[in-house]
């Protein structure tokens, strides 16, 4: 029933930038999504529909080390005298800490350190407590950046907490109250999101949550009916808990029991009005959730027992101190199934968390999973019955609607010059303005660099020019924008008159981009083509070696790079380094790949995705002090799945191997390499096999 914000000191990495290159959707907007056979029709209805990668307008994330230090995090406190929530608000509003304050026991997992680490839409994530994802497939948007927070009021007087945001990607508004009336011993979490849009939009809604990892924790939900990842099959299967056929022999309702990293997601029946998941631990704790039925399927995901998963829990916290799984709920049968939130609508649902004590263990326990299943969910109820959450879901709708009281913290100023936006088009033609959604606040005060070209487009028609070697200050992909930029270089290209200024060069690189993320491919060529026929520009010669690469042909992707480089006698950031590196390695031109490295400056010779990217070179090349020093480094960038350094270490001990035994380097020596030579902890990240 008290909010406050207090500051948090940890060991931990800040974020130290952004990449400033955009990065462009997935030419395959839906993802062919495979199976063992055993999905039925219903199960593959809409899977992988919608669910091929996309980035724009935001940017890359990857600017972040693992040299800690000691570290402070601003936080901000949601406590009644049952239960104290600690959130993040520079970090998406990520729920860190849910403690229960009579016996002190933590009911998340709460990371030692924050250490961010390259598992996100956008690359930097970090491990630990409650994340709310949003808008796209993956770790969300705004997972690692600052989300608006307020203090509100409920009609008795306590005090509740709200953040909210602006999302970009889908124009969604949408934010999350939390509650903590005195004597609830259950989290609550009501959200709510908005298309007030005219079109059906591609939705998406997991709320993930790490609880503690050990050998005894067993996982429940309100069926045992799950879709599975088979890994034998690189796809999916559908089956009954406790038994899977990717893994016979073991109970895996105990995450424990995988050998590789894995996840299932329940398949709640739609007759279940209050969707569930707990995790039942060796000292009778339960932690558990449930919400409203529109929150219906749920998820378990475990880095598994293998020495990648192990190595994993390590890197994203400390050895010995990384140890958790995450049980999830979300809107869809799995997270790679595609839903449509109508135009002009509104969604929401609300879920209870908590934790209770004094569980039977031999009921627990016992072999029968559905036996055991049915006692947890008879205390579930017990303490939070489906009524309950009915309850405490009309009494927190109705709240929605109230304007924020008290500012904690300020997130993007997106959302502000959304709301400019639609007064300034209101008052054309028939004068009506389409407001904000009720319930949220973005206050002119937010708008900063990031907004400035776009309010400049607004006011005055066009799109400011800034000097080439300048980084963009952001992207925008909005349609209404794109029309104001269209019709910005179309009257100006015309000549309407005297006064009339000409295009900028970043009008058309801005147009390109816009173009290029809607599939609009030669006409976006065109733009770029524009652009640098005004003012070449490293941005623009990028973009077209981007267009050049997708469409097979190496030299002029090659040749663009170069004029990129030559344009601003260097190139603008090592981000450049990194695409130009990597075509060069994937067209095996080595030596010239290497002598480009060896001339890099410092700030960009020492960067971790660079070293790795000419890894190949160095092997080709024989460079062994450089392949030795590699294989030793811990590298903060490296991608959940990525297997590149492994497979580097697999062929150099191959290659080494071929020399001694006189013979030439194939398949069959790396084949023994990998059974002689098991990679070094620092770089072995592999979740199977």
């Amino acid at each position: 029933m008290k909010v406050t914000t207090e500051g948090l000191r940890i060991e931990g990495a800040k974020l130290e930038g952004e990449n400033p290159l955009p990065m462009f959707r997935n030419s395959q907007r839906h993802r062919e999504v495979t199976d063992n056979g055993s999905l039925t029709p219903e199960h593959k209805l809409h899977m992988g529909e919608n669910t091929g990668e996309r980035y724009l307008p935001y940017r890359i994330q990857d600017r972040y080390s693992r040299k800690r230090e000691t570290i402070e995090l601003k936080t901000i406190v949601l406590e009644n005298d049952k239960l104290r929530a600690v959130f993040l608000p520079e970090y998406g509003g990520r729920l860190y800490s849910l403690q229960e304050k009579s016996s002190g026991r933590e009911l998340l997992y709460r990371n030692p350190v924050f250490q961010p680490a390259n598992l996100a839409i956008l690359n930097a994530w970090f491990s630990g407590g409650i994340e709310w994802n949003i808008g796209h497939l993956g770790h969300t948007f705004t997972t690692c950046s600052p989300v608006h927070a307020a203090k509100l009021g409920d009609d008795e007087g306590n005090e509740f907490l709200r953040i909210y945001e602006y999302e970009r990607c889908k124009n969604l508004f949408w934010h999350i109250d939390f509650h903590l009336p005195p004597g609830a011993e259950q989290l609550g979490v009501y959200v709510r999101i908005v298309n007030d849009q005219d079109a059906a939009v591609p939705m998406y809604w997991w709320t993930n949550t790490a609880v503690p990892e050990t050998e005894r924790a067993r996982v429940f939900s309100g069926t045992g009916e799950v879709i599975y990842i088979d890994p034998t099959q690189k796809g999916y299967g559908a089956d009954r808990l406790p038994y899977l056929p990717a893994v016979p022999e073991a109970d895996v309702s105990y995450p424990m029991a995988f050998p590789y990293a894995s996840e299932y997601f329940f398949q709640t029946p739609v007759s279940e009005r209050s969707p569930w998941e707990a995790v039942a631990y060796k000292d009778g704790h339960l932690f558990y959730e449930r919400s409203t039925s529109m929150l219906r399927y749920r998820k378990m995901f475990c880095w598994g027992a293998h020495v990648g998963g192990r190595r994993w829990c390590d890197f994203l916290a400390k050895p010995g101190e990384g140890y958790y799984i995450e049980v999830q709920a979300g809107l869809a049968p799995t997270q790679l199934h595609g839903i449509e939130m109508p135009a002009d609508s509104e969604w929401e649902f609300t879920q209870l968390i908590g934790g209770l004590d004094g569980a039977d263990l031999q009921q627990v326990y016992q072999e029968s999973w559905e036996e055991a299943r049915s006692y947890v969910e008879g205390r579930i109820a017990d303490a939070l019955s489906e009524e309950d959450v009915y309850a405490a879901h009309e009494k927190y709708r109705a709240l929605a609607g109230k304007v924020p009281e008290e500012m904690l913290h300020a997130g993007s100023g997106w959302g502000a010059l959304e709301r400019v936006r639609r007064a300034h088009e209101g008052g054309r033609g028939d004068g009506r303005v389409r407001e904000i959604p009720r319930g949220f606040i973005f206050a002119d005060a937010t708008l900063g660099v990031q907004q400035q070209p776009w309010l400049a487009l607004l006011r005055e028609g066009e799109l400011l020019a800034h000097h080439v070697d300048e980084v963009p200050a952001s992207w925008m992909i909005q349609d209404e924008w794109m029309d104001m930029l269209s019709a910005s270089v179309r009257r100006s290209s015309l000549g309407g008159g005297a006064g009339e200024s000409s295009p900028t060069w970043n009008a058309y690189l801005h147009y390109g981009v816009m173009l290029y993320e809607q599939r609009r491919e030669s006409e976006a060529i065109e733009a770029w083509e524009a652009s640098v026929s005004l003012a070449p520009s490293a941005w623009a010669y990028r973009n077209l070696a981007v267009a050049m690469r997708q469409q097979g042909n190496f030299e002029r992707a090659l040749s663009y790079y170069e004029q990129a480089y030559a344009v601003a006698d260097a190139f603008p950031d090592r981000a450049f380094v990194e695409e130009y590196l990597g075509l060069l390695i994937q067209h095996k031109e080595f030596e010239r790949a290497w002598g480009i490295y060896e001339s890099l400056p410092p700030a960009f010779y020492a960067s971790d995705r660079i070293q790795i990217i000419v890894g190949a070179a160095a092997l080709e090349l024989g460079h062994d002090a450089f392949m030795e020093k590699l294989f030793a480094t811990e590298f903060a960038v490296i991608r959940e799945g990525e297997t590149l350094i492994i497979e580097l270490w697999y062929a150099y001990n191959a290659k080494k191997l071929a020399v001694q035994q006189g013979v030439e380097l194939t398949k069959e020596r790396i084949e023994e390499a990998k059974v002689l030579f098991p990679p070094p902890s620092p770089i072995d990240f592999r979740t199977i096999g």
